[in-house]
């Protein structure tokens, strides 16, 4: 007799302790989505706060505060004065940086957020040309959320392999892996349209340079691996190899590739004199091409992989050339050299030294797999 009246008692003080527990529901919690941070007065940060609006007879879907503080948690709990709800971070999807941020070095701002245990390490950091501020503050006519805005605008980009992705985990696997350098995205207010206009080149956590959304391909394909995507290329008729005898030399014919697999494989020949090859091989469909030509025809299709071919290695040249100008070495080479010379105990500062002097074979070998719609 004495189990059921046990149990029941058991069964009172557990509901007892529940109705004690804080609980946290939506209309409470003013959820943090983006975030963007400028620079402000001597040594303050501007930051503007994005948050999710959970009212439902709200008129706006988000809200947004500006605070200004010396650190970044100094300028949520600043945002929480400001709010009738307490911030939370755990929805924080995108974190963008002024560009004046950017070049003085954003790794405190960024690390800050590793060190939140509520804040995804998939979350996307990007650098805004002029104010990140600003570009979260602007109403839209197509989007009233600037922040999901940003973020479906990223990750579709990344998803169609366009540009390399810009997560918190990878941002900050760069900066600490010694021979190589972080790449984001940089942002425009354009319009009243949010354009990506390139990547950021990073040395360490500063911005030192930038490079076109097509560079920004050709860094995935040295780095990464295709698996899909698509690219547009544009290559002279030529001279000595005219793809079309008919036209001068000087004329551009653009080619659309669909579909694309590639691997590349950075491999160090001599230490001594820092003699690097780059090895790409590229398989890509051809989808459209601008030039009546004719497809059937296995020689043209030979002369337009000999003329990708070199149009690439060229562009990857020119590119590679550029980053060691900036002193960025955001394709890794520096990794291939500590992995080949484990005993050098090499640095940051020692590889960005070094990497200027680097020599690059670039050899790529394209191959059309077959061909699509042809105009």
């Amino acid at each position: 007799m004495k189990t059921p009246f046990i149990m029941t008692l058991s069964l009172v003080f557990l509901l007892i302790l529940t109705s004690c527990a804080e609980t946290s529901t939506l209309e409470k919690i003013g959820m943090i989505t983006t975030v963007g941070y400028d620079k402000g007065e001597g040594e303050k940060i501007n930051t503007t706060t994005l948050i999710l609006e959970t009212d439902p007879q709200s008129m706006d879907s988000t809200n947004v505060i500006s605070s200004r503080s010396l650190t970044s948690k100094g300028a949520r709990i600043e945002s929480n004065l400001k709010s009738p709800k307490k911030l939370e971070s755990g929805q924080l999807r995108v974190a963008l940086y002024g560009e004046d941020v950017a070049k003085d070095g954003l790794i405190n701002l960024a690390d800050t957020l590793s060190r939140d245990h509520s804040i995804s390490d998939l979350t996307f950091l990007a650098i805004v040309e002029g104010s990140a501020g600003d570009l979260l503050k602007h109403k839209y006519p197509q989007f009233s959320d600037a922040g999901q805005y940003v973020y479906k605008e990223i990750e579709q980009n990344i998803r169609g392999e366009v540009i390399p992705s810009p997560t918190l985990h990878e941002m900050l696997h760069d900066y600490y892996s010694i021979g190589v350098d972080p790449l984001l995205p940089l942002l425009k207010l354009e319009d009243d349209m949010i354009n990506i206009t390139g990547m950021a080149l990073l040395k360490g956590d500063k911005m030192v340079g930038r490079i076109s959304p097509s560079d920004s391909f050709y860094v995935k394909l040295v780095s990464d691996r295709f698996k899909a995507g698509s690219f547009e290329i544009t290559f002279k008729n030529g001279e000595k190899e005219p793809l079309m005898p008919s036209l001068p030399p000087s004329t551009d014919i653009a080619i659309a590739l669909d579909t694309i697999r590639s691997k590349s494989k950075i491999e160090l020949i001599d230490s001594a004199s820092l003699d690097f090859d780059l090895n790409i091989h590229i398989n890509a469909r051809l989808q459209e091409i601008n030039r009546d030509i004719d497809l059937k025809e296995n020689k043209n299709l030979d002369l337009i992989e000999k003329k990708l071919s070199k149009k690439i290695t060229k562009e990857i040249d020119q590119l590679i050339q550029y980053s060691q100008s900036k002193q960025s070495d955001v394709f890794g080479f520096g990794e291939e050299y500590r992995t080949k010379e484990s005993h050098s105990d090499l640095t940051d500062e020692k590889w960005h030294d070094m990497y200027k002097d680097i020599n690059v074979k670039v050899n790529t070998e394209f191959v059309i797999i077959r061909t699509g719609v042809v105009e």
